[in-house]
């Protein structure tokens, strides 16, 4: 299933889950699920969380694009949705930044996917984000629990293990998707998509993800950054990246810890770069977007910010069309079985059931 953005997130009857794990994806927030299936932390999702912050800009002689995501509230709120283990919980957020990060900028409508699929005990890993900083993602093992690796840190190497990563680009309009494999080359995250921009996309970069999970298992802080070498880059600019990287001295959490923000984090990464003012026609500024007229009115604008928040858009009705992949026979036995169809969504948790009259209007309705 590898390729195709959006073939996970739905899970009908323990049953039936393997035949089902298929993305739903509609537009209503309007309780058309469960209310018995709504996780605690429901509120925290789809909608920015203060304190999340995307910042992304490019220097002046267009050599270097750099990107800092903070996104404390974003990863501790999927943490609480998906019931993660602090290691799963690293692992995951880790995911998602990366995914926030390579994702930052792209056209609207425009997705992409990150699935690391390894031989360690969390299974698969999978984050999707848009150009709008919407994201969200899950892990096969959300309960996996490891000793500290070497270093006193969380395990998300081993917890993740060695396998695939594959990085999947697709939009509406697009033919078929823009597919990436590589070989995961230490389960770290970080370091394998940095790896895999590297080699599949030819673009040098230093990439840092990083979240730090107290001993209760909350998030205390989450955050990353991107610096990509553009083509035609320069050994001088080159040079300052990398003197600019090293001078960090501190992880992204240990940055963000410090109290520095997701601007003074960009200051820092394009030191004597000169980063470009830069006036799209459109930004988000707040939660509204900007028009070309208002921004003519932002005299210092040098970084473009975004809001990156957990984003789940399941719905009733595509839980409608889920189900009827199962075909007609499974639906039945079901409905005998049990007197329902129940599906929950992998992202969010939460829980949709189709009465035996929805189930089969639906499956008629395909039908015709």
């Amino acid at each position: 299933m590898v390729g195709f953005v959006g073939l996970y997130g739905l899970s009908l009857d323990r049953r039936l889950k393997r035949l089902a794990r298929c993305s739903i994806r509609a537009e209503d927030e309007d309780g058309n699920g469960s209310d018995d299936g709504l996780p605690a932390a429901w509120p925290m999702l789809n909608r920015h969380i203060p304190g999340d912050l995307t910042v992304r800009t490019i220097a002046a002689n267009g050599e270097v694009s750099c990107r800092v995501v903070t996104a404390t509230g974003l990863v501790n709120a999927a943490a609480s949705v998906q019931k993660t283990s602090p290691v799963a919980s690293a692992a995951l957020g880790r995911a998602m930044i990366c995914g926030l990060l390579l994702s930052a900028g792209k056209k609207e409508g425009e997705t992409v996917q990150l699935e690391l699929r390894g031989d360690g005990p969390l299974k698969t890993t999978v984050a999707i984000s848009n150009g709008r900083g919407e994201v969200r993602g899950y892990v096969g093992d959300p309960s996996v629990v490891l000793p500290p690796n070497s270093e006193g840190h969380l395990d998300v190497g081993k917890a993740v293990g060695r396998g695939i990563l594959a990085v999947v680009r697709n939009h509406p309009m697009w033919k078929n998707p823009y597919t990436g494999l590589t070989t995961i080359v230490s389960g770290e995250v970080a370091e394998d998509v940095a790896s895999y921009l590297a080699d599949s996309e030819q673009t040098p970069s230093a990439l840092g993800a990083g979240v730090l999970v107290d001993k209760k298992g909350e998030v205390m802080a989450a955050g990353g950054f991107l610096v990509s070498m553009l083509p035609g880059a320069t050994e001088d600019s080159t040079r300052i990246v990398e003197e600019n990287v090293q001078s960090l001295k501190m992880t992204p959490t240990e940055l963000i810890r410090s109290g520095m923000s997701a601007t003074d984090i960009i200051g820092k990464l394009m030191k004597d770069l000169d980063p470009l003012e830069l006036r799209p026609l459109r930004i988000l500024w707040g939660e509204r977007l900007l028009t070309e007229e208002a921004l003519n009115g932002l005299k210092t604008l040098q970084v473009a910010e975004s809001y990156p928040k957990y984003y789940c858009s399941c719905g009733r009705e595509r839980v409608r069309r889920t189900v009827v992949l199962l075909g007609r026979k499974d639906i039945e036995d079901l409905i005998a079985e049990q007197g329902h169809v129940e599906a929950t969504c992998e992202f969010c948790k939460r829980c949709y059931r189709l009465s035996p009259e929805e189930a089969i209007e639906a499956l008629n309705a395909a039908a015709l």
